[in-house]
């Protein structure tokens, strides 16, 4: 496991401009979804706007998921400073490629894994409700929501008893929990659908059989991405909340996504390219 986060790493910092369309596309989104905030959000621009923005995030998905692939497909260690920067901007240039290429196979994916992630959260609310009751938070987030300082925040937190917080807190450590496992599964399941080609059907079973055959590479991926991830929100309590340190900050995040999409992506390739046998066993095929 740890040649695959040292090799993660090295494509990363290879072919740092992969984070480009990543952070381009989520300063799109940020931008559009600003237009989206207020009244009468099923008007016809608005809905318009909402197909646009999903519309955009499927093709810019596509694209780089597919330049990451060809990172990964082209990485050699013994490569030269001049062939890994032809080699970054050749993959780069296959963004559109990916765009063309996956895109329909991308829309199909998410709308599974939504369709998966609704249904987890769904059972896993009703686990909750069932265990730990319901944190009074959950119908005072509106309130939460519309405070206008910090002060607010706070006077609200310490308003709440200690028992409700302790129920908030099981319902958090059960949802982000839940929440990880799903959010690689996600990512394990583009990976079978870049570097495989077959069926979204089978891609989605063949993720599955190397989720439970690789289970304590998975379980270390979760760990280490979410200890990355507790220190960039640590980060950002360090930094503030000023423009250039949201802008930072902003690109952190980009690079971490990036990191995190090449970590499982090397995981799976890893795992199969060099095993033909292995691999027959995981498509399905005879």
């Amino acid at each position: 496991m740890l040649e695959i986060f040292k090799k993660s790493f090295y494509i990363l910092k290879n072919n740092l401009i992969f984070i480009q369309p990543l952070l381009l596309g989520l300063l799109l989104l940020m931008t559009a979804f600003t237009f989206l905030v207020g009244r009468n959000i099923f008007s016809i621009p608005k809905i318009v706007l909402m197909l646009s923005i999903v519309l955009m995030f499927i093709a810019f998905s596509a694209g780089w998921f597919y330049i990451n692939k060809y990172g990964i497909l082209n990485y050699n260690e013994d490569d030269s400073k001049e062939e890994i920067a032809v080699k970054a901007v050749q993959n780069f240039k296959k963004f559109f490629e990916g765009v063309g290429a996956d895109f329909l196979k991308t829309a199909l994916v998410y709308f599974i894994t939504f369709l998966l992630y609704v249904a987890l959260m769904f059972v896993i609310t009703k686990f909750c409700i069932n265990v730990f009751g319901e944190p009074k938070i959950l119908y005072d987030f509106p309130k939460i929501a519309k405070a206008t300082s910090q002060a607010e925040i706070y006077n609200y937190i310490n308003s709440i008893t200690f028992e409700d917080k302790i129920t908030f807190v099981n319902w958090m450590i059960i949802v982000n929990f839940a929440a990880s496992i799903m959010n690689f599964f996600i990512i394990l399941y583009f990976a079978v659908m870049s570097f495989e080609e077959i069926n979204i059907l089978k891609c989605f079973w063949t993720a599955i059989k190397f989720f439970f055959k690789n289970i304590l590479g998975v379980v270390a991926i979760i760990i280490f991405t979410f200890i990355l991830y507790v220190c960039l929100n640590m980060l950002s309590v360090i930094l503030g909340t000023n423009s250039l340190s949201l802008v930072i900050l902003i690109i952190l995040f980009t690079i971490y996504l990036n990191y995190y999409l090449l970590l499982v992506f090397c995981f799976y390739y890893d795992k199969t390219k060099n095993n033909s046998n292995n691999r027959t066993e995981l498509i399905g095929e005879n």
